[in-house]
């Protein structure tokens, strides 16, 4: 019987040893476990922030895209309300001889001016062409004027042609 006891004695001290060290092996891998946890959800919240910071930039970027977007289309649309403008008659028909001849005399003023500076810059080239050696050395930025100012009236004319057909196949400016 006192074997018995003492095998029972043994038992019990082994038994509570075994639950003691299995406890203790339980609180270590809970340690490394949420060491493990705490260390992803650091990684969670950096990539939160990384991915927070490119949602930020990209949202900048866009509103930029944006604001260039409108100033564009307000530059388009206060080209286009001046080409309008410049169409637009200021007599009516019926009217006296005087508005009509408001008419054609501000019809024939942007033309007028556009054929009388390229007429005006040509006869500076030929004279310079004329003249002393060192006003050739002007010819070639005289050209250059004149290819300028000529393809800026040129464009000017046929550019509001577009505008007006374009406006015609769309029924009117986009986005209103």
């Amino acid at each position: 019987m006192l074997e018995t006891l003492f095998n029972l004695g043994i038992s019990v001290l082994t038994g509570g040893a075994t639950g003691l060290l299995g406890t203790a092996l339980s609180a270590v891998v809970d340690f490394f476990q949420s060491r493990q946890r705490h260390a992803q959800e650091l990684d969670l919240r950096r990539l939160d922030i990384e991915l927070a910071k490119a949602e930020a930039e990209g949202a900048a970027a866009h509103a930029a895209i944006e604001a260039q977007a409108a100033r564009e289309t307000a530059e388009w649309e206060a080209m286009e309300a001046s080409y309008r403008e410049a169409a637009r008659r200021w007599s009516r028909p019926g009217e006296g001889w005087a508005m009509q001849l408001v008419d054609v005399v501000r019809g024939l003023t942007r033309p007028a001016l556009t054929w009388s500076l390229f007429g005006l810059v040509g006869a500076i080239y030929f004279l310079l062409a004329a003249s002393d050696l060192a006003a050739v050395s002007l010819r070639p930025r005289v050209v250059e004027t004149v290819l300028y100012l000529f393809t800026a009236a040129v464009l000017w004319w046929f550019g509001a042609r577009q505008i007006e057909k374009r406006r015609s196949r769309e029924g009117g400016v986009a986005g209103r």
